[in-house]
């Protein structure tokens, strides 16, 4: 039996509400995406939420809601999924790599510093496995941010949840998400107008005047998992800190270095990350045991357009994409199998 990499919970409580959509006769946007939305807005302390078809639906309609247009520049981390890169293609922009701190994985200050022009218009900032990045220092470049918060639900910034602080927020509840519905997005501000123009762009019938709209609404049927993985996120956060905190302890014993959170921040562990100069060694020897440890990131996203980018030089990117191994951390994940994955690794350090 193999241990997965990452692996949704999911229970038969969780699916109760079809019951009631059956009854019903109802499977489009309803009463569940309504009651999610309101849950969302109470639990990030924030005026308004607004559901959709996926996490890189809702990045979509945050820059268009921000009004970014062909030749604005949007700042993103090389070290992330295409879906940034898409997205901003997606509203003819220019995506402007920027490269990561080595032991945040997140953009900082300085970073930026290198990469913002006049004609930067969005900062699209993720926390990278759930680590928050520095909200409140990269909003004094006054900037707007997006803060991509596809890892992050549940994770804490001087006390607020990630995804309260920028000048919108997306989520995702892919199905390897902390809240994995399979499919799905949520898109979070406290501006009345970008809220407006957001429902506005996503809901493309029955309107008394013309423009383009997308089709992006979340149904009840992902509405209703959603809700039912929304009410157990505390005990998820709860069980990924328990067992990072098991981690941590004994690869404190092994030549790894460790994802570092910034100060008066509380992540919530969507991957554990070991950084190590061995880590194809890493990834190979613990797969042939059957425990599925992965790179967190497929492919950075310069080594797509090396023919193409001026700066070539990313090394913490570089670094963290070479170096890292995500180690299994996710709520079903029984005591025997976390033994067995420390096990492993000793044998494999030893």
């Amino acid at each position: 039996m193999k241990i997965k990499q990452s692996c949704p919970y999911l229970e038969k409580s969780d699916f109760d509400y079809i019951d009631e959509i059956i009854r019903n006769q109802y499977i489009a946007r309803g009463e569940y995406v309504d009651e999610l939305q309101k849950i969302f807005s109470k639990f990030l302390g924030i005026r308004y939420s607004i559901a959709t078809s996926s996490g890189t639906t809702a990045l979509h309609l945050a820059l268009l809601a921000l009004n970014i247009k062909e030749h604005d520049e949007v700042i993103i981390p090389s070290y992330t999924c295409s879906a940034l890169i898409d997205a901003v293609n997606y509203v003819r922009a220019v995506p402007v790599l920027a490269d990561i701190d080595i032991e945040t994985f997140n953009l900082t200050c300085d970073v930026l510093n290198k990469k913002i022009s006049k004609r930067t218009k969005a900062i699209i900032l993720t926390h990278t496995f759930g680590f928050p990045a520095d909200i409140v220092g990269i909003s004094k470049f006054g900037i707007p941010i997006i803060e991509d918060c596809a890892h992050s639900i549940g994770s804490l910034y001087k006390g607020r949840n990630t995804g309260s602080q920028g000048t919108i927020s997306i989520f995702s509840f892919y199905a390897t998400k902390m809240l994995a519905a399979g499919e799905g997005g949520m898109v979070c501000t406290d501006d009345s107008n970008i809220a407006e123009t957001i429902y506005d762009l996503s809901t493309p019938n029955m309107r008394d005047s013309y423009r383009v709209r997308y089709n992006y609404k979340m149904s009840d049927l992902t509405a209703g998992l959603a809700l039912n993985q929304m009410k157990k996120l505390d005990t998820f956060v709860k069980k990924r800190k328990k067992i990072a905190e098991i981690y941590k302890t004994i690869f404190s014993s092994f030549p790894v270095k460790l994802q570092k959170p910034i100060n008066d921040t509380e992540p919530n562990y969507y991957r554990f990350i070991i950084c190590t100069d061995k880590a194809n060694e890493v990834i190979d020897y613990t797969n042939s045991h059957g425990i599925l440890c992965d790179r967190p990131i497929f492919k950075p996203l310069h080594h797509y357009f090396l023919d193409k980018v001026e700066d070539k030089d990313f090394p913490g990117t570089d670094y963290a994409w070479n170096g890292t191994v995500s180690i299994p951390i996710y709520m079903g994940l029984k005591d025997s199998e976390i033994s067995t994955i420390i096990n492993i690794f000793k044998k494999f350090y030893e």
